[in-house]
């Protein structure tokens, strides 16, 4: 009886653990391709303001809860023959989960539009 409850507690805590950490990659993932979408759109004309890009950033960071800093985003362009300007776009971030009750770990996430 108690080995079914040691086992029962272990594999809630692992399902608890997966489920919190599920949610930090999908909102990850949803947050990348918003800024991919956005880097697109941003080189076609009429190009946009990297001030109005970062803001855009800063607006799809807060739509997918990432906590992302607007001094980490790095925005550089280039020519893109014909096609208007290839805008990049990186950055990087930090979230603390609580993988188990009382126990944190720092996820770190780094991302380059291509």
């Amino acid at each position: 009886m108690i080995k079914r409850i040691i086992s029962l507690v272990i594999f809630l805590l692992l399902v608890n653990a997966f489920v919190r950490l599920g949610f930090v990659y999908f909102h990850d993932q949803q947050f990348k391709d918003a800024i991919r979408e956005a880097a697109i759109l941003a080189g076609q004309p009429p190009a946009k303001t990297d001030d109005v890009l970062r803001a855009r950033v800063m607006e799809l960071a807060q739509q997918n809860q990432i906590p992302l800093d607007p001094d980490y985003i790095e925005i550089t362009r280039r020519s893109a023959q014909g096609l208007g300007e290839k805008i990049t776009i990186k950055f990087s971030y930090a979230v603390m989960v609580a993988v188990v009750p009382g126990y944190e770990r720092r996820f770190d996430f780094d991302y380059a539009t291509p």
